[in-house]
């Protein structure tokens, strides 16, 4: 039997890698734990079948339950629920578990490539792409012969982030230095060029990679912009028009960014097609069929190109008075093709009637509240409101970030990263000796010894609530989906423990605490705060340490393991 389960495993993993989405991998992997349930290898070869079958609630559910037993497979699992995260664009649990995953090991260059990557998405930008680059450093001095690997990956996960031109293209630069070949962060790196107005470095390298695929239309058209705006710039110097005229209108800038969120799949295009899945029958009705040629072209004028010819291709504007329907602050509605060639021909017929709208400025009017005041993108693509007599006021960074605004606003998956945090979260300062712990550990105790139907019982649920709840001290644990085990005897509650590494908020349980803090200083932290030694012992069969403290009249224990806060547990005295 038992070499019967051992083959059977052993051709999921082998299958696992060759095909992970192939049926008979659940089909093993299953027979496995039918056998042996708590099998933690085969339950992350199943996870990891699950995820690539694009099942990602069974995939967390499958590596959470791997890493509440905290076998020799929990550093995997928490890598996996990292990377599912991040996937699923769950900024702030791919962070959590990143940090985790470094609290079990700190070697490797590419545990903090990937910490860099989630600061940096969700928020952190400075502290991740300052990561990223220490996270270089690591490899070239730990593992050399992966620096090539590790360049492209920094390059990559600052595009992710969003990083600006003169933050990624010296990046890119690297990179293509360690490995030419790499052509698509090659292109990427020509438009960050050309966004920096190194045209003539942009020409070169977008020759080099034509050389090597002709048929590229985005390298051919980097070539071409390239060119021509060298020969702008060179009829610039007799004419009156200045190179600080050239940058004031953005279109450069805005060349790179369609390029880079094209790549990242957060483009207009991209988010129009989100809005689809999930928008409001509502909205739907008041929305026209998308505009043809003919309609997007009156005579010699065309609707602009910047956005305003994708959101009509979409959908040709909105009657009247349908703003509403979107459900957004204020009652704007979709602009139609005849109503904005109409507008640009009444604005060029009489332009001093219309001094909002300058000549020698880049605009196109989108949206209108039907009562003069409009939705406006502008250079650099921002997105303004402009009413009459009143400067524009700033509204979203472009077009496809009010679209994705309102993916996110009708339950749709907002694929972008999290925008910039002025600062990293700080921990809070440390009170005198004797004042009370904070945080959700105070929660915790006041639970103890109340019954189920108690206003402290119904707090701890509503803030842990797919706890397990273990009513007999004789029944074992089982695995916690969010890492809370609640124990009730007699209908009392006894003991409220927490698995630090799977529940979602350990990071609060005790205001300020480094749960992957030294010992030394934790202690001093916790006694600081009022709590008072009582016992301590280490597990010999695992190394791991316990030490309790007197804390409010109940016991507050800390388990440690690999060096960093594992379980943390309130109990009546």
């Amino acid at each position: 039997m038992s070499d019967t389960v051992e083959r059977d495993l052993d051709l999921a993993w082998e299958l696992l890698e060759a095909q992970p989405a192939h049926p008979r991998v659940a089909e093993l992997a299953a027979r496995v734990l039918a056998a042996q349930p708590e099998r933690s290898s085969a339950l992350m070869v199943l996870a990891y079948h699950r995820e690539s079958r694009g099942d990602a609630d069974e995939a967390r559910r499958l590596y959470l339950r791997v890493a509440a037993g905290r076998d020799s497979q929990f550093i995997w699992a928490a890598r996996a629920l990292r990377h599912l995260e991040s996937v699923e664009h769950n900024h702030d649990e791919a962070l959590r578990w990143a940090r985790t995953v470094l609290g079990q090991n700190h070697e490797g260059w590419d545990d903090w490539m990937q910490l860099g990557d989630a600061q940096a998405r969700s928020g952190l930008h400075e502290a991740g792409w300052r990561q990223l680059d220490e996270a270089v450093e690591l490899c070239a001095r730990t593992a050399p012969d992966d620096l090539p690997k590790a360049l492209a990956k920094r390059a990559e996960y600052l595009l992710a982030s969003c990083a600006p031109p003169e933050r990624f293209a010296p990046a890119a630069e690297e990179a293509i230095r360690a490995n030419a070949a790499d052509s698509w962060v090659a292109m990427l790196l020509g438009y960050a060029y050309l966004a920096q107005y190194r045209f003539d470095d942009a020409e070169q390298l977008g020759l080099r990679l034509l050389r090597q695929d002709p048929t590229d239309d985005l390298v051919e058209s980097l070539v071409d912009t390239a060119r021509t705006m060298q020969r702008i710039v060179e009829k610039a110097r007799g004419d009156d028009i200045t190179l600080a005229d050239i940058q004031g209108t953005g279109v450069l800038e805005m060349a790179w960014q369609q390029i880079r969120d094209q790549k990242l799949g957060i483009d207009l295009a991209s988010a129009l097609a989100a809005l689809d899945a999930v928008m409001p029958a509502e909205l739907r009705a008041t929305l026209r069929p998308g505009a043809t040629a003919d309609d997007l072209a009156e005579g010699e004028e065309k609707v602009g190109s910047m956005v305003a010819e994708d959101l009509l291709t979409w959908h040709d504007g909105q009657p009247p008075g349908s703003g509403a329907a979107w459900g957004w602050t204020e009652p704007f509605r979709l602009l139609s093709a005849a109503e904005i060639l109409a507008m640009d021909a009444g604005i060029e017929a009489d332009r001093a009637a219309h001094p909002d709208w300058p000549e020698k400025e880049i605009w196109e009017q989108v949206m209108t509240d039907d009562a003069g005041t409009y939705l406006v993108a502008v250079a650099f693509g921002a997105l303004v409101k402009r009413r009459p007599g009143q400067p524009d006021e700033p509204v979203a960074d472009s077009m496809a970030d009010w679209i994705w605004d309102r993916v996110a606003d009708f339950g749709g998956r907002d694929p972008r990263p999290a925008p910039l945090k002025t600062e990293e979260p700080t921990a809070d300062p440390l009170p005198a000796p004797g004042t009370p712990l904070t945080g959700v550990i105070v929660t915790m105790c006041a639970a103890l010894g109340t019954p189920e139907d108690s206003a402290a019982y119904a707090e701890l649920r509503e803030l842990f609530p797919g706890s397990t709840v273990r009513r007999s001290e004789l029944v074992p644990d089982e695995p916690s989906v969010d890492g809370v085990y609640l124990e009730v005897l007699d209908g009392l509650v006894t003991r409220v423990g927490v698995d630090v590494a799977v529940c979602p908020d350990a990071d609060r349980l005790i205001s300020g605490l480094d749960l992957g803090g030294h010992r030394g200083s934790v202690d001093a932290y916790v006694r600081a705060h009022g709590a008072v030694p009582q016992n301590s012992w280490v597990n010999r069969a695992n190394g791991e340490a316990t030490v309790v403290y007197d804390f409010a009249g109940h016991r507050l224990g800390l388990r440690w393991a690999d060096g960093s806060i594992a379980h943390i547990y309130v109990t009546g005295a």
